[in-house]
């Protein structure tokens, strides 16, 4: 996009409203094309407002109450009127709130530290307060030295012997003790004073003194003790202060979100380029967004011209992915591993089918599956949580619907047995989990084979679909022939079958032929058979990856039992008498399955994504290195909403 500079405010906020355009930092190699500079005054200015009302959020968040449910462990969202959020700028208002604050703030922070000096020279008075001489009088004469401190109890008979034999001409007082220490007046002779000194030094003797007092001991204690009920009542009043500013939190939130919005918009600018009179913006839109670009900039007319160009082979293109709504829920997974390459597969789809079934097997009980759906929907619908915690909701809720599905086809209803069932529940099973373990294991192996042979032809079709047929033919196809045959072998017991299938894949491995046929090089086919076989021995990584899917038996087996483990204890104590049995079953029964749940949800989420990423994203795919990020005023608890006019079908361009 070019234009003229006197436009580049209105472009700008509308390619920011718009929020299709990811831009791309822009490349001067003309001497005529600079980069183009941002208003660095203004950006400072920024910078003061945002500092400013970040402070009043901060402080004021201290003392705000999230008016939302599980506050702990959710973000509370910061929402917006669209129009209002646009125009919003500092005040007189918040100029005189960011004043308030700091005032109230520097207060209760100078009361703080005041009440900390305060109670620490309160501890240090304490041991003190049955002394009868003012502090101001705690003086020696000309002859005599006078000093206080304290020394702990425990050891105050030691320390006044050790004094008393290392000199004659001193004399102690014991004043009192508070805590664990005692309180001493030491009078000494001056000639002895350097002597008595240096060996209180080698005691726990602590010297004090208190030079900003001068009354009694017990008066300056009673004194402190009014300042400090002083400080709680200023204190007490400045936080009711607090409370009557604190419903200026969410406005002062919303301020400073807008105010970041608004230096994003003047920073991105770094990444134009421009002439004396122009500038140039670049970046990538998706195709199916060009219209909605288009007619956000129409507004700015003749003074701007946008022209689009495919992608160049070696630009690094950021990747949107787009899948039907049923599909939409597993691009979580794809997201944990990384987006795809442009022009690489979108792996989601082929993933979903397999993520959904596998889940389902790792939790298969319809009674669990239900209880999932259910929270799952709750939490998306009640709490006010960011759209991707909504989409990993939505990816539990196809999970819970996976678990019901196969808990009915396993006749698996919180984990009761058949006598336990009620009558019209007590329908013959497609396969038992208790009785058709080998039936069981089977299965999910051959699930995990059908995985695994997928993930290999999708590397396949995007071989040739670069053109590396060769490669396609002599690595994965050669691979799936060893396989086939291997199933064949094990079908029909002709080892025959293995045997020819293992020397022609040695060769297409090897490149046997090419090398005999094409390059006339002997000595490279020959070199090309201990290749293929190496290659050969490969197959052995696709056995365990076979074997790896196993887990889905195991953790499907492994909540079964933990289920009816469950059952059976509540079964135990329910014929307790006086209704005590009851009420222990029912807790047993509802933190026993809780527990269950969580513990195979947790597993049901973490085996089957480790199947995906190991056994069959490791077959084909690789993540790509940029996301499509587009310039916008999307903040991560900025929540906008549109006018009045626009949910009524209006706009408000």
């Amino acid at each position: 996009m070019i234009g003229h500079e006197g436009v580049v405010d209105d472009a700008v906020t509308r390619l920011q409203r718009v929020g299709v355009l990811a831009i791309a930092r822009a490349e001067v190699d003309d001497e005529r094309i600079v980069r183009f500079r941002p208003d660095e005054q203004r950006l400072n200015e920024l910078d003061e407002q945002i500092a400013r009302a970040q402070f009043v959020k901060d402080f004021l968040g201290r003392y705000h109450e999230p008016q939302i449910a599980f506050a702990s462990f959710i973000a509370e969202k910061i929402h917006a009127n669209e129009d209002e959020f646009d125009v919003l700028e500092p005040d007189a208002a918040s100029s005189a709130l960011y004043e308030e604050c700091n005032r109230v703030a520097a207060r209760l922070a100078d009361i703080e530290r005041d009440r900390t000096r305060t109670r620490q020279l309160l501890a240090e008075l304490r041991p003190w307060v049955t002394l009868r001489l003012q502090i101001s009088g705690w003086k020696g004469s000309e002859r005599v030295a006078l000093f206080a401190g304290t020394v702990p109890k425990t050891a105050s008979l030691a320390i006044r012997q050790s004094l008393r034999d290392a000199v004659t001409d001193v004399s102690v007082a014991e004043v009192g003790h508070a805590g664990d220490r005692e309180a001493w007046l030491v009078m000494a002779h001056h000639d002895s004073l350097a002597q008595v000194r240096a060996q209180l030094a080698l005691t726990e003797f602590s010297e004090v003194s208190f030079p900003e007092l001068e009354d009694y001991p017990a008066e300056e204690i009673a004194n402190l003790e009014d300042h400090l009920h002083a400080l709680d009542s200023e204190e007490a009043a400045l936080r009711e202060r607090v409370a009557e500013l604190e419903p200026e939190y969410m406005p002062a939130a919303v301020l400073v979100e807008a105010l970041r919005v608004r230096r994003d918009a003047v920073d991105v600018r770094s990444d134009f380029c421009a002439t004396e009179r122009v500038f140039a913006v670049s970046g990538w839109v998706p195709e199916r967004l060009k219209p909605t670009l288009l007619d956000a900039l129409a507004p700015v007319g003749p003074n701007i011209d946008v022209s689009f160009t495919d992608p160049a082979p070696d630009d690094l293109v950021p990747v949107d992915i787009v899948n039907p709504w049923f599909i939409r829920p597993f691009e979580v997974l794809t997201d944990l591993y990384g987006r795809p390459g442009y022009g690489d597969v979108d792996p989601t789809p082929l993933l979903a089918g397999f993520f959904f079934l596998f889940f389902g097997m790792c939790i298969g009980d319809v009674g669990y599956g239900a209880a999932l759906a259910i929270v799952a929907y709750l939490m998306k619908t009640r709490l006010d949580v960011a759209p991707g915690v909504k989409k990993f909701m939505d990816l539990l809720i196809a999970g819970g619907f996976a678990s019901i599905l196969v808990g009915i086809a396993t006749r698996s209803y919180f984990a009761l047995t058949y006598e336990q069932l009620p009558v019209f529940l007590r329908y013959k099973p497609l396969i038992d989990p208790l009785e058709d373990i080998i039936a069981l294991l089977v299965i999910s192996i051959a699930l995990g084979v059908v995985h695994v042979l997928l993930g290999v032809a999708v590397n396949v079709y995007q071989q040739v679909k670069r053109g590396a047929w060769a490669d396609a033919v002599q690595d994965d196809l050669s691979t799936v022939l060893l396989l086939i045959a291997l199933a064949a072998t094990f079908a029909t017991g002709q080892v025959a079958i293995l045997g020819w299938a293992a020397v022609v894949a040695v060769i297409l491995k090897g490149r046997i032929i090419g090398h005999l046929f094409i390059e006339r090089a002997p000595l490279k086919a020959l070199l090309g058979v201990g290749s293929g076989i190496l290659g050969i021995y490969g197959l052995t990584g696709f056995i365990s990856d076979f074997l790896s899917y196993s887990r889905l038996a195991a953790l499907g087996l492994s909540g079964l039992l933990v289920g009816q483990v469950m059952n059976l204890l509540a079964g135990m104590v329910s014929s307790a008498p006086w209704g005590i049995g009851l009420v222990a079953a029912a807790l047993i029964l509802i933190v026993g399955h809780s527990f269950n749940l969580v513990i195979n949800l947790l597993g049901s989420f973490v085996h089957p994504a480790r199947l995906q990423f190991v056994e069959f994203f490791s077959k084909f795919y690789e993540a790509g290195e940029s996301v499509y990020k587009p310039f916008s005023r999307s903040r991560a608890l900025l929540v906008l909403h549109p006018s009045r006019g626009e949910q009524e079908g209006g706009s408000s361009k």
